[in-house]
C-alpha cells in the first residue's frame, strides 16, 4: 500500500516553482561549508538534546508504571455499551501521542507570532520545567501525571517541525554566507544527527536501567525505583535544559533571516 502511495505521489505531483539554475557542488567544499556553519552546529546539539528528552522518557514510560506506580492499576469505562480496560500505561502513551499532535499544529501559528527560536526555547524551558516538578509526584498522584505527560508532549511535539524549518534557514544562511548552495548536504547530516539523538537517548535509557539495578518481573529496590522516576523526570529535564543552552547561541533572528531572503532571491534573479 505505501508503495503505491509513493507511485501516485511521483506520478500526480507536477512542478509549480520555477527550478533555481544548476550548480555544480564539490562535495569537499560543500563539507567545509558545512562545518563552518555555525546555526547548523547549534541546531544539531539543540536537537540531539531535544531528541535525548524524548527518548529517555519514552525509553522509562512502561517501567515507570509497572513498577513504581503498579501493573494491578486499571481504567475501566464503558463505551456505546462495550466494557474497556485500560492499563495506565497505555493511557499515558496515547496521550503523549495526541499531545504530541497538537504541539505539531500549535508550532507553527506560535512561530510566525513569535519567532521560531523564542517558540524552540520557551517550549523546552517549560518542558525541562515540567519534569523536573514531575520527580514529585507520587504513585498515587494519577491525574497529575497525565495531565503533565499532556503538557510535556505539546511542548515536545512543537520542537519537530521547528527544528526542521530552521535547519532549511540555516541552508540559506549557508548559501548567503559562502555563495555556495548545499541544502542537500545540510538535510542529510541533518537526518544523521537526528538518529544519532534517538540512539543516545534509547542507548542510554538501557544503560541507565543497569545502572540502577533494575531486573525484570521482580520487586524493585527503593534505589531502582526512584532511578526509574529520575529517569521520567529529573534526567529528561537535563536533555532539555541543554538544548536550551545550545539555542540561546542561535543567532537567525526573523530580522536576519528576512535580509538573507531578500539578498538570495535577488542573486537568484540576477543568474537566472
Amino acid at each position: 500500500i505505501t508503495t503505491l502511495f509513493f507511485w501516485g505521489c511521483f506520478f500526480f505531483t507536477k512542478e509549480r516553482v520555477k527550478p533555481i539554475t544548476d550548480e555544480k557542488n564539490d562535495l569537499k567544499e560543500d563539507l567545509k561549508d558545512l562545518l563552518k556553519n555555525k546555526p547548523w552546529w547549534i541546531l544539531l546539539g539543540a536537537g540531539i538534546g531535544a531528541l535525548v528528552f524524548n527518548s529517555i522518557r519514552d525509553g522509562a514510560a512502561v517501567y515507570y508504571f509497572k513498577y513504581y506506580v503498579s501493573s494491578n492499576v486499571n481504567f475501566d469505562f464503558s463505551l456505546f455499551g462495550t466494557d474497556f480496560h485500560m492499563a495506565p500505561t497505555s493511557i499515558y502513551l496515547v496521550l503523549g501521542q495526541a499531545a504530541n499532535i497538537i504541539g505539531v499544529i500549535m508550532a507553527t501559528p506560535i512561530a510566525n507570532r513569535i519567532g521560531k527560536k523564542k517558540t524552540f526555547f520557551g517550549a523546552m524551558a517549560i518542558a525541562a520545567l515540567l519534569s523536573l516538578i514531575f520527580y514529585f509526584f507520587g504513585k498515587q498522584d494519577i491525574f497529575l501525571i497525565m495531565s503533565f505527560q499532556v503538557l510535556i508532549s505539546i511542548c515536545a511535539g512543537c520542537i519537530f517541525p521547528l527544528i526542521w524549518s530552521m535547519y532549511a534557514d540555516s541552508a540559506d544562511y549557508s548559501e548567503w554566507k559562502q555563495g555556495r548552495r548545499a541544502t542537500g548536504l545540510v538535510f542529510s547530516a541533518s537526518s544523521m544527527s537526528q538518529k544519532f539523538g534517538w540512539t543516545i537517548g534509547g542507548a542510554g535509557a538501557g544503560w541507565l536501567l543497569g545502572y540502577f539495578g533494575f531486573q525484570a518481573n521482580v520487586e524493585q529496590t527503593a534505589f531502582t525505583q526512584n532511578g526509574i522516576q529520575l529517569m521520567l523526570s529529573i534526567l529528561p529535564a537535563i536533555a532539555a535544559i541543554i538544548s536550551v543552552a545550545f539555542i540561546l547561541f542561535y543567532p537567525l533572528s526573523e530580522e536576519k533571516l528576512q535580509t538573507i531572503e531578500q539578498d538570495l532571491n535577488q542573486k537568484r534573479d540576477q543568474t537566472n
